[in-house]
């Protein structure tokens, strides 16, 4: 089936057409015929006019957990596949702290059968040591014959320096990334953010320390031996100088930030909402000023979701005993325009469609004729109510909930397959 796409604004500043309104024709193989700012006549089966609205590379999610197998009450693959879809992304990297872990070709196969759709692809990230002992490596080469290309042991409540070591080295073999959620574990059993607010309201803190000694540590030992490291939920402007630092010196270093710190400080645990327990937790102004300059410097490569689905249960009880987590998808794009008021929105863009792709070695989807059609188009300016009704996730754990929000998904293509968004 052949697709004409009538009247989009191209928002990719890497195009040739940014900033222009552009008309474009997808062949019945799912690449670009023809792209022109002039009207297209051609004898197609599907044609849709999008009045202006603007058309990105794919959107790509660099950390969720879809909480399958084991905890599907909490959200499943197909309902995470559905949310992600519908939100704008076509690619979504999971992470391995499931029941069981995902650490086996058989696991990969699970994921990648349950996980066939039209749209989206799951990158799932694998344990690199089996059930995160922090002893034992799991088969590498076998799980990376499956296709995983994330390797990670920051579920581990055993994570030496040693087996961070060893790690890079076997990953280095076959190019494969290693993912770092620095945390000091020795540091780590508050539950917010360590200052003012914290000790106002009684609180145990988590302090900045707890991460950047841990990315220390890390980038320690990828400058002693090498090898890929992303660092998955910098929070803290410690890190950031510190990955800046790394980056001058040419080592192999990436990173992400959770959506949500770059909009929430710790003074939203004042009235106890568990909705605002997250891990890394929020940080104070400083950090969210300094988190926001690595973005517009290039030294935060990734902006993801951090999506961490929660039951009412571990919610609704006290802030003390409460999960971490907050659902995160679905509203990650009108985050994103709120975000928008302090960065512009074409950089923004490319930390989450163009950066996560060329970190995984993934063809990105540049808006040129011959290419393949993978794109998404949305409304900056469109609004929309998010209720519990409109909750895509199975489970609530959003403090937006209720909230009338600015930004709009359109419509997602791949190929010459198209999903409008209602």
């Amino acid at each position: 089936m052949s697709l004409l796409i009538n009247s989009v604004k191209v928002s990719d500043n890497s195009s040739k057409y940014f900033n222009s309104k552009v008309n474009i024709l997808i062949d019945s193989k799912g690449y670009i015929e023809k792209i022109s700012k002039n009207k297209i006549s051609s004898n197609v089966k599907k044609k849709v006019d999008f009045n202006s609205k603007l058309i990105s590379d794919s959107w790509f999610d660099f950390s969720a957990n879809f909480c399958d197998p084991g905890y599907e009450y909490k959200e499943d693959l197909h309902s995470g596949i559905n949310l992600a879809i519908n939100s704008g992304f076509l690619d979504v990297v999971i992470t391995p702290n499931t029941n069981p872990v995902i650490q086996t070709k058989s696991d990969i196969s699970y994921i990648q059968e349950k996980s066939l759709n039209n749209f989206c692809d799951i990158h799932p990230c694998a344990s690199i040591t089996k059930n995160f002992n922090g002893k034992e490596m799991n088969d590498i080469i076998d799980l990376h014959k499956a296709g995983v290309k994330l390797f990670t042991n920051s579920f581990s409540d055993k994570e030496s320096s040693e087996m961070i070591m060893n790690s890079l080295l076997y990953l280095k073999q076959i190019n494969s990334l290693l993912i770092s959620k620095p945390l000091d574990k020795t540091f780590s059993n508050g539950v917010v953010n360590d200052g003012f607010h914290s000790n106002s309201v009684g609180l145990k803190g988590i302090p900045r320390i707890s991460e950047s000694i841990a990315v220390k540590r890390d980038l320690s030992i990828v400058e002693y031996v090498g090898g890929r490291i992303h660092f998955s939920g910098v929070s803290t402007k410690e890190s950031v100088s510190l990955i800046r630092d790394a980056k001058k010196k040419k080592l192999n270093v990436t990173c992400d930030v959770p959506i949500y710190n770059l909009l929430l400080d710790d003074s939203n645990i004042i009235g106890f909402d568990t909705n605002f327990k997250v891990n890394p937790p929020l940080r104070e102004k400083e950090d969210i000023d300094a988190l926001i300059l690595g973005i517009k410097d290039g030294t935060i490569d990734v902006i993801a979701s951090h999506h961490q689905p929660q039951d009412v249960d571990v919610k609704k009880c006290e802030f003390e005993k409460a999960k971490f987590g907050i659902i995160s998808i679905q509203t990650f794009f009108s985050n994103i325009i709120e975000l928008s008021r302090k960065i512009p929105l074409d950089i923004l863009l490319k930390t989450f469609s163009s950066n996560p792709k060329e970190i995984l070695g993934i063809d990105k989807s540049s808006i040129s004729e011959g290419s393949k059609a993978s794109f998404t188009i949305f409304d900056s300016e469109g609004s929309w109510d998010y209720k519990e009704k409109k909750n895509l996730s199975k489970s609530i754990n959003s403090p937006w909930l209720n909230w009338s929000l600015k930004g709009r998904v359109e419509a997602v293509i791949r190929g010459n397959k198209i999903k409008e968004i209602i």
